[in-house]
């Protein structure tokens, strides 16, 4: 072996191997360059590196069994050991080496610092700037309320949220949701932990003391990052003038950005006066705070609020605009005590005509479009509700709301990829909404991206919607029993955990199921309150086989109620006649065979479909 490796290493077949490798390399990159640069296909360099790799064997063989003469190249067995020239082809190879590494070196330090990865830094620095420029970020903290009467908190708050919808609209700035700034009222954490949770740069931050007719506001802009004021003021005003005052902070806001920061930020809107009642608009301020929080007694007081507004000034567009979001989503929510019920078809009547007053007083409003597509989903006028929330969102991009129901309409009628297009936008409008999470996520589950949806709906589950049962759904496939004792679970309350053991026994393989399911029943109707929830929800129904029921419990189509039998585990379910029958009750496949079929259905002859065919 000893002499084997002392042959190799005189006849240079170590110094020719590495050489090779050396020029191969550097072949290759020098073409890797050229091949980027004139865009040719990708089998030329496949080939290349099939040819070099080929071509290395080879380069060895030769060094073993040839060998360079000053009579030219000769067979090595043929040439006298006593003139051979190996120890001087050597010496010629080691600076051939030599050579060829510095160039590589030199070649590998261009690449890097001059040549494409240059270009590449250049193109993300040039990005990285476009974005600095265009991702000017700021938050509206909930104004402090300083004024004597704690009744007053709706006011402040209002007054922050108004000047939050103006910055909105300034073009070059990005700012934080109303649902995320309002997390932290409150707060005692620092301004810079504030704004790095929010993901922004400023923060506004302020307070009002109103005083029977008159108000006092205060606010501050700060550079959270570098923890410095950039601006504050306060204004003394009769409370006539709050639309001027909220109008005077955001453009002061806008200027002092503008100012400290060198950039171009274009203030393209105004406060517009809404009222000339104030007492009017101070009712509305209230009337939309009790909506935003969505329990069922302030709804109903909201409605009240929002009615008594509309008396002081018959001609206030945005009272009517609050009605109007009321009344569509109030039918679905418990019937507070000392209240009569509303009546899903009284409910919409009533929004519908709030809706069309509000347009009627001011063309402009986005919001009611939005509520007249939930009206016409509703009736399932499908084409109708898409143009109303078309409308919604052409009139006010940064309409979460309104980009959140058209997902919603999308995600009911099967089309879950293009919800996504929607959903994504309210999410990020509103990252910390339990809702737009909830719902970003279902889409992506239902579409098999399991991984990126199970984030979304963590946060959603954090910020307080009601799918306690999400750990059964982490990586499963099709396992209903599973998803369905999560659902259960999660409608239990500790003194209902005694039904769990009938629901079990639905699941037993060596059972009767539909024995088990009789007893479930009979002890589910001995609780009254949980019977009613269970028979309404299509998503337990489905998942425990009972088809007729959960075909029974979906009231309206297109909307939140039909969205989670999309779900993997009701596969079942959708290849049923019962959800047929109740799709064409809803009069989806004409629409389906119009617009295009969904995702999860497909065209059966001229009058059929079924749906679950493979993604």
């Amino acid at each position: 072996m000893s002499n084997l490796f002392t042959e190799l290493k005189r006849r240079n077949v170590f110094r020719v191997g590495f050489a090779y490798v050396i020029m191969a390399w550097l072949l290759a990159q020098v073409a890797d360059l050229v091949i980027d640069n004139i865009t040719a296909p990708d089998w030329i360099m496949q080939v290349l590196m099939l040819f070099l790799a080929m071509g290395f064997p080879i380069a060895l063989f030769f060094a073993w069994a040839f060998e360079m003469t000053p009579e030219g190249i000769k067979r090595e067995h043929e040439v006298d050991r006593s003139h051979s020239i190996t120890r001087q082809t050597g010496q010629k190879l080691n600076t051939a080496i030599i050579v060829t590494m510095a160039i590589a070196v030199g070649f590998l330090f261009f690449d890097r610092f001059a040549g494409r990865d240059t270009g590449q830094t250049a193109d993300t620095q040039s990005a990285l700037a476009e974005e600095q420029e265009q991702t000017i970020s700021i938050a509206v903290l909930p104004f402090v309320n300083m004024s004597s009467d704690p009744e007053q908190d709706y006011f402040s708050d209002g007054i922050s949220e108004e000047i939050l919808n103006l910055l909105v609209r300034v073009d070059g700035l990005s700012v934080a949701s109303r649902t995320s700034a309002f997390s932290f009222k409150g707060s005692t954490e620092n301004l810079a932990d504030i704004a790095e949770t929010l993901g922004v740069d400023h923060i506004l931050e302020g307070s009002v003391r109103k005083s029977n007719d008159r108000v006092r506001i205060t606010a501050q802009l700060i550079d959270a990052k570098r923890d410095r004021h950039l601006w504050s003021e306060s204004f003394d005003r009769e409370l006539t003038d709050i639309f001027a005052i909220q109008d005077d902070i955001s453009s002061a806001i806008v200027d002092a950005l503008r100012t400290t920061l060198g950039v171009e930020i274009e203030k393209s809107v105004s406060a517009s006066v809404a009222t000339t009642n104030m007492d009017a608009y101070q009712v509305f301020l209230k009337a939309r705070s009790l909506f935003l929080y969505r329990n069922p007694l302030g709804l109903r007081k909201s409605i009240e609020l929002f009615q008594h507004a509309i008396e002081m000034d018959p001609g206030f567009a945005r009272a009517y605009e609050g009605l109007a979001a009321v009344m569509v989503v109030v039918h679905s929510y418990p019937v507070p005590s000392g209240y009569e019920s509303i009546t899903k078809n009284e409910a919409h009547e009533a929004a519908a005509s709030a809706a069309r007053k509000a347009l009627e007083i001011n063309p402009a409003l986005s919001l009611p479009h939005a509520v007249l597509a939930q009206v016409s989903l509703r009736k399932t006028d499908y084409a109708q509700a898409l143009q109303e929330y078309d409308l919604a969102i052409g009139l006010d991009e940064h309409d979460a709301t309104a980009l959140l129901w058209r997902g919603i309409w999308s995600q009911g009628l099967g089309y879950i990829e293009e919800s996504l297009e929607y959903l994504y936008k309210a999410q990020s409008l509103d990252p910390a909404s339990g809702i737009n999470n909830d719902f970003l996520g279902t889409s992506l589950f239902i579409l098999g991206r399991r991984e990126e949806a199970m984030v979304y709906l963590s946060v959603a589950y954090e910020h307080g919607r009601p799918i306690g049962y999400l750990p059964f759904y982490q990586g499963l496939e099709s396992s209903g029993k599973m998803a369905a004792i999560g659902v259960l679970a999660n409608r239990l309350s500790d003194e209902e955990s005694t039904l769990v053991p009938y629901f079990m026994r639905i699941f037993d393989k060596n059972g009767d199921r539909e024995k088990a399911k009789r007893r479930f029943f009979s002890e589910l109707d001995k609780k009254p309150a949980l019977a009613r929830a269970v028979y309404e929800d299509a998503e337990l129904l489905a998942l425990i086989g009972e088809y007729e029921r959960a075909a029974n419990a979906v009231d309206f189509a297109g909307g939140v109620g039909f969205v989670r039998l999309w779900w993997p585990f009701h596969r079942d379910f959708r290849r049923s006649p019962y959800f047929k029958a109740m799709v064409r009750e809803r009069k989806m496949p004409a629409y389906w065979r119009e617009r295009g079929w969904p995702d999860l259905c497909y065209p059966v002859g001229d009058d059929d479909f079924e749906c679950d065919k493979t993604l």
